[in-house]
C-alpha cells in the first residue's frame, strides 16, 4: 500500500528518528523558505581524539594494501607496529584492533608476515624483520588484556588458529625463524625478553589446538626452544630466565616431551610411591567401565549422574590419600582425586538420594543417602515457556500437600515461604517414566516474578494463566522449572512428556544450590584438559620426605624487584626484601607495630611462592593479613612488574567483611571491589562489584555486541513462540507440512478435481482429515510407503490411511521438536555471549581495583570470568577451612604468589558426606576429602603431606590466660598472652569467669548410636543454659553481641533458637540458618514476649561451633548436648572442634555438660583435669551481686530467674513468691544454680 502521509519529523527537521518509518520523507511544500533556515540543527558529532583518528587511518590500510597483491615492507611494518601501541589507549579500540586482525584482510596480512616475509628473508633482514614486523605481532596477540578478553575469545583463537595453519606447518615454520633469530642475536638482554614472548604465543598455540601434542614439527620445535633455553642458561642468564623457564616447563608438559632442565619437576607420569609407612594395600578396581558416566579421564564424566550411574549397585571408584594407589600420577592424578571425592560429596549424595526412590522406602540398597529429601508425585508438565533471558521454562504441577490444602491462601503462603521449599534456585530432579524407559531430568527453580516481555503486565487474566504459585490453589501448587543440561535430548525429553501427559515425580534436595559445587567440579575438568596449575612441581604430592624448597614468587625473581616496608615503618625509613636475601628482622619489629612472629611470618610469606601462616586463636591473623596486602600494594608496580589487584579469599562473608573494612579503616585502601550480594556491612556496600559496574561505560564494539545479541535473543523468544508448543501440533501444523512436504496429497485433500473443480470441504481442515481417515474402504494389506506417496489419497484403504497419517504425525512432531531444541541451542550460545558483555565490563572494573574480595562460593559462581583476571596475588584467610578442591581453582593462570592463613588445628572443610571425611573412624581417613590444602602442605606425616615450611604467630590478644590455658597446653605450648589480656573485668554476676557446670542428665534420645546424626538434643541443657543466659542478661552490662551461645548439634541450636527467641532477638549466623533449613528445622521467628530489660539491645548470638570460627565474644555459654552411658560424644571428639570451642571467649566462658561422657577421648581428659586443678569444674555454679545492689537488685534476679527456669522451683525451695522475696533480701548476696535430678533448683547461700 502507497504512504500517503508525510512524516512530520523529516518535514520539520529534514531527518527521522525511526528506522521503518511508515510515512513518506519529503519536504513540506506549505512552508516558507525563511522556516527552512529555522530548521533544528542536527546535534554534531563529538570531534574525534588523535588515537581515534589514527586507529581509522589503521583501518584503512586494511581495504588499502588488499588492492595490491603484495603489501609493502614499510606499510606491513608500521601496520604490526601501529596495533601494538594502539592496545594501550583504550578497551574499545584494543577491541577492535583485534577484530580487525581476525578479519579476513588481518589473517592475510598474518599470512604473509609469517609464510613469505620472516622464514624467506636473508640472516641480517630476518633479525630486522623480527624486531619491527613480528615481535609487534606476538606481543599484540598475547597482550595480558587480550588474553584475559572474554568477548575476544573467539576472535582470538582464529588468530592462533591461523599461526596455527594445517598440521601445525604454518607454527612450525614460524617458531623454527624465531629460533634463527634467537640463536643469533646477541644481545642478553634483548634475547631474553624475545624468547619469553615466544614462548608464550607458542604456549598458547599448543594449548589452543587440541591437536598441537600429536605434532612431530611442533615438538622439534619445543626441542630447540629447550636447547636456546640451556644455551642461555650456561652462559649465565639463569637469574634472568625464571619466567621463560615456567612458560618452557608448560609447553613441554602439553607436548609430552622429557624436560631437559636442570632441577625439572618429576614428570607427570610417574606415579609416587607411598612414604615409609607400613600399610596393607587392597586392590582397588581401577575407573571405568561401571557404566556409561564411569570413565578413567575425569574430562569425559558428566557432572550430573546419568540414569545408569543412579541405578548402577556398583560402588563409585574413589581415590585414596595415598597417590601411589592413584590410577594416574602427577598433576592428572591430584586434579583427578579432588574431581571425584568433591563429585561424591556433592552430587554422589544426590544419585544416592534418587537410588533410594527408585528403590522405594522397602528395597533400601547399599546406597544410603545422607541428604535429605522432599517428593512432589503425580506431576505433570503443565505449559512450556521460553523467555529471551532465562531460555526454556516450563511449568510442572502437582497435587497440593494435603497438610496444607485445607488451609486459607493467606496461611497457605506463609507455610511454604517460611518451609523455604522450592524456592528460588532450588535443585530438583525429574524422574519419569515413559514408553521408551525411565528417564531422570535434574532442574533448577526459576524465579516466577521474572516474565516474559511478551507478556503485558496489564491482562491480568494471562498474568494467572502462565505464572506458577505453589499456594493460590488449595487443590494444586504449580512451579516454574530450567533445566540445568539443555542439550538437545534433555529438551526432547520434556517436549514428549508434553504429548503422553503421563504423570512423574518431583523430588527436590533443599539446600542444595548447584552454583555451589557445579563451578569447581566443571573448573576441575577444564584444569585437566589444559594442564595448567600454578606452582604445580610444588603442590603435587610426592616421595620425597625431605625438606622442601620454595622459591620465591616468580614476579620478584625479575632484575631489580625487592620489596620496600617503608609503609610498616613508624620511622619512615626504607627496608627492603630481596628474593634469597637476609632481612632484618628485629629492625622491622622494632620500628612497626607487628610483634616478633608477626614481623617473620609477614617477610617469609614475601620472599616465598606459597606462604603459609598459622594463626592459632586470637593472634592476629587478620593484622597480618592486613600488613602483608599494605606492602603488596605499596610494592605493586616496580618496572614492567605490575601484581595486579591483590584477590583476598575466605571461607565465610563475616570473614571478607571483617577484612575489607580493615583495608579501609587502617587507610590502607579504598579502591576495594567486593563480588558477592551477602555481605552485611553498610560500609562496603558502595563498594559491591554490581555497584560499580552499573556506572561503568561501554565500548562501542560491546555495545553493537550487546544490542545483537539482545536481538537474537529476542528473535529466539519469537520463533519459538510461533511454534505454538502448548497446542495441538497436528492442528497448528500438520495442514502447512501436508503443503510443503506433501504437496500431491494436500491437492488431493484441498485442491482441485481432475475437471478443476474446487473441492469443497465441510469443517475445519483437520476434521477434514480426520474424516478421511475414517471414510477408506476396509483392508488388511498396506501397500509399501514410496506406494501410497505416489497415489491419490481417495485411493487408499483405511488402514493405509492410518498408517500414512502416523507418518505424517511423527515428521510434524520431529520437526517441530528439532526446531525448538536448535531455538534453544542458538539461545544458549547467544545468551553465553551476552553475558560475556556483561563480565567483559566487570573485568574491566576489577583490573583497576587494587583489592578484590570473594567468598570461595562467590569464586566458584564466577569463575569462568575470574580465571581471566590479571593478578598475581592470592591471599587466603581462613585457609585450614577451605577444601583443596577450591583453593586449586582460586589459583588463577595468572597467580604466581599464593598468601594462605589459616590454622589446621582448627575446624577443617565441612563435607557433606561423613563417609569421606578423616573424622569417621571407620574408613573414612583413607579418604581425608576435609584436610585442606593448606593442612596437606604443613604435615608431613600422611602420604600427601608435604611438610612445607610455615610461620606461626605467637601472641593471643583474645582470652584471658585462664582461658587461654586450655589450649595452650594441650595444643600450643608456644603461645603467649598479651599483656592486657591478664587485666580483662571479672564477669558480671559470677563468681568465676570460667566454670565448667557437670550434670549426669541424659540427652534426648540417648539410645541413638547413629553417627551421622545432627539433630542430639538435651533439654535439661537448654534450660541450664536459658538461666544462665537470663542472669547474665539481667546483670545489664553486657551489649548486644557480647554474649554467645555455642552448641555442638543442630538439634540443641533450633530448641535454643526457640526458647530464647521468647524474651530475646536472636541473631542466628547465615550457615547456621542455611544448615537448619537443610536439616529440616522449621526457621520461623518467635516473636517476643517478655523483652529483657537490659541493655542487650534485645540481641543475643546462638550457634554452632562449626559456625562460629572466627568470631568472639566476651561471654560464652556452651551446652556440650552429649549425656549418654555409652560415652559418645561425636563430633566434640576432635581436638580440632574442642579447638575452637575454647578459644571463643574473651572475658568469661561456661560450659554446661556431662563430664564423664567426655574424658575419654584425650584432649578433654586434660581440660578437665586442669579445671579440676583450678577447682572450675562441678555440679554448683555461684553467682554474685555487688554489695550495693543486693537489697533491691538480687530478689527480683532470683524471682523471675527462677520463673524462667522452673515453675516448680519455686514450690521446691520456698512456700510463696512473697517468702522467696523476702528471704533474698535478708539473706547473704550469693547464689546457687544447683545441677540435680529433676526442675533446677535456687538455693539462697547463708
Amino acid at each position: 500500500m502507497a504512504r500517503h502521509k508525510i512524516c512530520r519529523d523529516f518535514a520539520r527537521t529534514g531527518t527521522c528518528s525511526f528506522r521503518n518509518c511508515k510515512f513518506q520523507h519529503v519536504n513540506d511544500p506549505g512552508r516558507r523558505d525563511d522556516d527552512r533556515t529555522k530548521r533544528v540543527a542536527r546535534p554534531k558529532r563529538p570531534e574525534l581524539s588523535d588515537s581515534e583518528k589514527q586507529f581509522r587511518s589503521w583501518k584503512d590500510t586494511l581495504t588499502t594494501d588488499s588492492c595490491s597483491t603484495r603489501p609493502g615492507r614499510a606499510r606491513m611494518e608500521n601496520f604490526f607496529r601501529d596495533a601494538r601501541q594502539f592496545l594501550e589507549v583504550d578497551a574499545g579500540v584494543m577491541q577492535g584492533v583485534i577484530r580487525e586482525l581476525a578479519g579476513e584482510k588481518g589473517l592475510e596480512h598474518i599470512r604473509e608476515l609469517v609464510e613469505q616475509k620472516f622464514p624467506k628473508a636473508e640472516s641480517k633482514a630476518k633479525e630486522t624483520a623480527f624486531r619491527s614486523q613480528v615481535l609487534p605481532l606476538l606481543e599484540t596477540v598475547s597482550h595480558p588484556n587480550v588474553l584475559s578478553s572474554l568477548i575476544l575469545e573467539q576472535a582470538v583463537g582464529t588468530i592462533f588458529n591461523v599461526l596455527f595453519g594445517i598440521d601445525g606447518r604454518r607454527a612450525a615454520l614460524l617458531l623454527s625463524s624465531i629460533c634463527d633469530v634467537l640463536s643469533n642475536t646477541s644481545n642478553d638482554e634483548i634475547v631474553v625478553e624475545w624468547l619469553e614472548v615466544s614462548l608464550l604465543v607458542f604456549a598458547k598455540i599448543v594449548d589452543l589446538n587440541s591437536t598441537a601434542f600429536v605434532q612431530d614439527a611442533l615438538k622439534d620445535q619445543a626441542n630447540r626452544f629447550q636447547q636456546i633455553f640451556l644455551q642461555m642458561t650456561e652462559s649465565g642468564m639463569a637469574s634472568s630466565l625464571h619466567h621463560s623457564r615456567n612458560l618452557l616447563d608448560h609447553l613441554l608438559r602439553r607436548l609430552e616431551i622429557g624436560s631437559l632442565l636442570p632441577s625439572a619437576p618429576a614428570n607427570d607420569n610417574f606415579k609416587c610411591e607411598p612414604k615409609c609407612t607400613a600399610t596393607f594395600t587392597l586392590h582397588r578396581e581401577t575407573p571405568g567401565g561401571r557404566h556409561d558416566n564411569d570413565h578413567a579421564d575425569i574430562v569425559k564424566i558428566a557432572i550430573m549422574p546419568t540414569l545408569e550411574e543412579i541405578q548402577s549397585s556398583r560402588v563409585e571408584y574413589l581415590p585414596v590419600n595415598d597417590p601411589g594407589q592413584w590410577h594416574v600420577g602427577g598433576l592428572d592424578g591430584l586434579l583427578d582425586r579432588n574431581f571425584r571425592l568433591l563429585r561424591e560429596d556433592t552430587i554422589g549424595q544426590l544419585r544416592d538420594a534418587i537410588h533410594q526412590e527408585l528403590k522405594g522406602p522397602q528395597r533400601l540398597g547399599p546406597r544410603i543417602s545422607q541428604v535429605r529429601t522432599h517428593v512432589y508425585p503425580h506431576a505433570k508438565i503443565e505449559q512450556i515457556d521460553f523467555d529471551k533471558f532465562l531460555g526454556f521454562q516450563f511449568k510442572v504441577q502437582f497435587p497440593q500437600l494435603p497438610s496444607v490444602s485445607e488451609m486459607s491462601t493467606k496461611d497457605r503462603e506463609n507455610w511454604w515461604q517460611l518451609s523455604k521449599r522450592l524456592q528460588s534456585g532450588a535443585l530438583v530432579c525429574l524422574i519419569m517414566n515413559g514408553r521408551n524407559g525411565m528417564a531422570v531430568v535434574f532442574c533448577i527453580v526459576v524465579d516466577n516474578q521474572i516474565r516474559s516481555s511478551k507478556q503485558k503486565k496489564d491482562d491480568a487474566d494471562r498474568e494467572s494463566k502462565n505464572g506458577a504459585s505453589l499456594w493460590t490453589d488449595p487443590k494444586k501448587a504449580s512451579v516454574k522449572l530450567t533445566l540445568v543440561d539443555t542439550k538437545p535430548g534433555m529438551v526432547g525429553t520434556i517436549l514428549n512428556k508434553v504429548l503422553n501427559k503421563r504423570e512423574f515425580s518431583v523430588v527436590e534436595f533443599p539446600g542444595i544450590l548447584l552454583a555451589g559445587f557445579e563451578p569447581t567440579l566443571r573448573a576441575l575438568k577444564k584444569m585437566k584438559e589444559n594442564r595448567e596449575l600454578p606452582f604445580l612441581d610444588i603442590l603435587i604430592p610426592n616421595s620425597d620426605s625431605g625438606p622442601v624448597d620454595i622459591p620465591p614468587p616468580l614476579y620478584a625473581l625479575r632484575t631489580g624487584f625487592r620489596f620496600n616496608l617503608r609503609c610498616l615503618m613508624n620511622n619512615e625509613t626504607d627496608l627492603y626484601i630481596q628474593a634469597n636475601e637476609p632481612v632484618d628482622i628485629e629492625c622491622l619489629q622494632r620500628n612497626s607495630n607487628l610483634d616478633k612472629a608477626q614481623a617473620k611470618a609477614l617477610v617469609h610469606s614475601l620472599q616465598h611462592r606459597i606462604g603459609l601462616i598459622q594463626g592459632p586463636p586470637g593472634t592476629g591473623k587478620s593484622y597480618t593479613g592486613v600488613a602483608l596486602i599494605r606492602v603488596l600494594l605499596a610494592n605493586k608496580k616496580q618496572g614492567k612488574t605490575n601484581l595486579g589487584p591483590v584477590l583476598c579469599v575466605t571461607y565465610t562473608n563475616h570473614a571478607l567483611d571483617q577484612l575489607l573494612e580493615a583495608l579501609i579503616d587502617k587507610g590502607v585502601t579504598s579502591q576495594i571491589i567486593r563480588i558477592g550480594s551477602q555481605s552485611k556491612s553498610d560500609q562496603l556496600r558502595l563498594l559491591n562489584l554490581r555497584h560499580i559496574a552499573k556506572d561503568a561505560e561501554k565500548t562501542k564494539g560491546e555495545r553493537e555486541d550487546q544490542y545483537r545479541l539482545h536481538c537474537e535473543m529476542e528473535e529466539c523468544e519469537t520463533e519459538f513462540s510461533t511454534l505454538k508448543i502448548n497446542q495441538d501440533l497436528l492442528a497448528t501444523h500438520l495442514i502447512s507440512h501436508l503443503h510443503e512436504f506433501y504437496p500431491h496429497h494436500y491437492s488431493g485433500l484441498f485442491g482441485k478435481d481432475e475437471e478443476g473443480w474446487q473441492m469443497v470441504r465441510k469443517g475445519k481442515p483437520n476434521d477434514v482429515i480426520r474424516r478421511w481417515v475414517q471414510a477408506g474402504e476396509p483392508g488388511d494389506v498396506i501397500r509399501p510407503v514410496d506406494v501410497l506417496m505416489s497415489l491419490n489419497p481417495s485411493q487408499l484403504l483405511r488402514k493405509e490411511r492410518e498408517a500414512l497419517y502416523q507418518i505424517w504425525t511423527k515428521e510434524v512432531i520431529k520437526l517441530v521438536h528439532d526446531k525448538a531444541t536448535q531455538l534453544c541451542s542458538t539461545h544458549h550460545r547467544a545468551k553465553a555471549n551476552f553475558d560475556n558483555v556483561r563480565n567483559e565490563v566487570d573485568l574491566r572494573c576489577l583490573a583497576k581495583a587494587d583489592v578484590i574480595g570473594v567468598t570461595t562460593s562467590g569464586l566458584a559462581r564466577n569463575l569462568n570470568m575470574l580465571r581471566k583476571l590479571q593478578s598475581k596475588v592470592v591471599i587466603c584467610e581462613e585457609a585450614g577451612e577451605v577444601l583443596e578442591a577450591h583453593l586449586l581453582t582460586a589459583l588463577l593462570p595468572s597467580v604466581e604468589h599464593a598468601i594462605l592463613i589459616g590454622d589446621h588445628l582448627q575446624l577443617r572443610p565441612q563435607v557433606q558426606n561423613y563417609e569421606l571425611s578423616r573424622e569417621n573412624p571407620r574408613g573414612g581417613e583413607k579418604y581425608s576429602l576435609d584436610v585442606s590444602l593448606f593442612e596437606r602442605l604443613v604435615e608431613s606425616q600422611s602420604a600427601m603431606g608435604l611438610g612445607l615450611p610455615f610461620s606461626t604467630l605467637e601472641t593471643q590478644r583474645r582470652m584471658h590466660p585462664s582461658i587461654a590455658q586450655l589450649v595452650r597446653d594441650t595444643l600450643y605450648p608456644q603461645i603467649e598472652d598479651a599483656e592486657f589480656v591478664s587485666s580483662y573485668p571479672k564477669v558480671v554476676g559470677m563468681r568465676r569467669r570460667l566454670f565448667w557446670l557437670d550434670h549426669r542428665e541424659p540427652e534426648a534420645d540417648a539410645a541413638n548410636t547413629s553417627v551421622l546424626a545432627t539433630s542430639h538434643w538435651n533439654e535439661y541443657e537448654v534450660r541450664m543454659t536459658m538461666a544462665v543466659v537470663n542472669h547474665l542478661v539481667r546483670q545489664g552490662k553486657y551489649q548486644s553481641g557480647e554474649i554467645a551461645v555455642l552448641t555442638p548439634y543442630l538439634g540443641q541450636l533450633h530448641r535454643l533458637r526457640q526458647l530464647f527467641s521468647q524474651y530475646f532477638t536472636v541473631t542466628l549466623g547465615e550457615r547456621d540458618a542455611d544448615q537448619l533449613e537443610s536439616a529440616g528445622f522449621e526457621a520461623r521467628e518467635t516473636v517476643v514476649k517478655t523483652p529483657a530489660r537490659a541493655t542487650l539491645l534485645q540481641t543475643l548470638r546462638v550457634a554452632t561451633i562449626d559456625n562460629f570460627q572466627g568470631e568472639e565474644a566476651k561471654v560464652v555459654v556452651i551446652s556440650l548436648v552429649r549425656s549418654n552411658s555409652q560415652n559418645r560424644c561425636g563430633f566434640l571428639r576432635t581436638s580440632n572442634r574442642i579447638n575452637v570451642l575454647l578459644s571463643r571467649a574473651q572475658h568469661g566462658m561456661y560450659i554446661i555438660g556431662n563430664s564423664e561422657t567426655s574424658t575419654h577421648v584425650p584432649m578433654w581428659a586434660q581440660v578437665i583435669d586442669i579445671l579440676r586443678q583450678s577447682g572450675n569444674i562441678g555440679s554448683q555454679l555461684e553467682l554474685h551481686y555487688p554489695q550495693k545492689e543486693a537489697v533491691v537488685f538480687a530478689a527480683s534476679i532470683v524471682f523471675l530467674a527462677a520463673m524462667l527456669v522452673s515453675k516448680s522451683a519455686i514450690r521446691s525451695c520456698f512456700t510463696t513468691p512473697c517468702t522467696a522475696h523476702s528471704r533474698a533480701l535478708v539473706r547473704a548476696k550469693g547464689v546457687l544454680i544447683r545441677a540435680s535430678s529433676g526442675a533446677v533448683i535456687l538455693a539462697l547461700l547463708g
